[in-house]
């Protein structure tokens, strides 16, 4: 792993960018928001701690799944994936900078669900901790799934579409902004194959919103790995 160009990367088309391009930083709180908005207003306040926890995961799948509309863009539009082909950097050297890179859209967003989880006193140390763990294993799995699927794609309005699909698949469907006791088992198990629905179930858990389903635990270790070795080893670096 080349963490001297991850880094470089990262900061080169990440934090480098904010100074002219806020206004996309700003965009990217209003998507979250306004759901946290609506369930509060539609359930009566009754579940927006859901939400609040649920939030938090969506900002970050969501970075995840940005990813792969940065990759696209670099590899139809700046022609940049090129560049980087030719010389030794690996695929999963790239792919985590332009992870990381796109983290740094979402600190805002990440923030201010912090802060709404203080201000309604949901937030202890425990559930901090295991949620930055959570949130890592999301932010992996969702971007190595994109990773994947751009270098399968031939044109870039093909990745705004399954973008979109993935945001609704993710984000929409699972209980993040729900609790997932309102589902029944089959159908909890069906939309597990999202890495957003164990990692919902176990944060409503650790906030103590619900029982804490640790089986959900293994289960998103092992989509994360098994995202991150499809994309590593079945992804197209090389065109011909």
């Amino acid at each position: 792993m080349n963490l001297k160009f991850i880094t470089a990367h990262s900061w080169l088309t990440g934090a480098g960018s904010l100074r002219s391009t806020w206004l996309y930083m700003i965009s990217s709180i209003g998507f979250p928001l306004s759901l946290l908005f609506v369930v509060g207003v539609l359930s009566d306040g009754t579940l927006l701690p859901y939400a609040l926890v649920g939030g938090l995961i969506s900002v970050v799948a969501t970075n995840g799944i940005t990813t792969m509309a940065d990759l696209g863009m670099f590899k139809f539009e700046y022609m940049y994936k090129d560049l980087i082909v030719a010389t030794k950097t690996s695929p999963i050297d790239y792919m985590l900078g332009v992870m990381l890179a796109d983290l740094f859209w979402s600190v805002p967003s990440i923030v201010i669900y912090f802060v709404l989880d203080i201000v309604f006193g949901i937030l202890t140390p425990y559930s901090f901790v295991m949620t930055l763990a959570i949130a890592v294993l999301v932010l992996l799995s969702t971007a190595s799934l994109g990773f994947l699927l751009t270098s399968l794609v031939k044109h870039q309005r093909f990745v705004w579409a399954i973008t979109s699909l993935l945001s609704l698949a993710m984000m929409i469907f699972p209980p993040t902004f729900y609790p997932y006791k309102y589902l029944p088992k089959t159908i909890l198990w069906i939309l597990s194959i999202s890495p957003t629905t164990p990692a919902a179930v176990l944060e409503q858990g650790v906030f103590g919103l619900a029982p804490t389903l640790w089986y959900m635990f293994p289960v998103l270790i092992a989509e994360t790995v098994v995202f991150f070795l499809i994309a590593k080893y079945l992804t197209i670096w090389r065109e011909r």
